[in-house]
């Protein structure tokens, strides 16, 4: 099953990854997700993406849900060789705005595959 592996190559992993995303980014904002990208810090033509998710947003396991949600769309629908580095940072209201979880999970996916659609194609 080539092509639909999810490695730490593909991840932000430390923090100084992080800040860089933070200081002179672009960002696309949805009314669920903000994201911030700018051109990999390695230097290469594989994105790479993190996470940012609140503890306002819900407990452990409504938050690592996000998250998995968020990866597995990424890992299926998102363009890798855009040679970007994505930070999302989730609204912390997803879920206190909506009548239930699984409406909060349609609004997180639908977000998602919206704004990876507006990331630019040419770094």
């Amino acid at each position: 099953m080539a092509g639909f592996e999810f490695g730490k190559n593909l991840r932000l992993l430390s923090a100084s990854d992080f800040n860089y995303l933070k200081k002179n980014s672009e960002l696309i904002s949805d009314p669920w997700l903000r994201v911030f990208f700018r051109p990999s810090q390695k230097g290469n033509s594989i994105s790479r993406i993190g996470f940012s998710i609140t503890t306002k947003v819900g407990n452990a396991v409504l938050r690592n849900r996000t998250r998995r949600i968020l990866k597995e769309i990424f890992r299926l629908k998102g363009d890798k060789t855009l040679g970007l580095d994505i930070l999302v940072v989730v609204n912390p209201f997803l879920y206190k705005r909506t009548k239930s979880k699984e409406e909060g999970e349609t609004f997180l996916k639908k977000s998602f595959i919206r704004v990876l659609s507006k990331l630019p194609r040419q770094p």
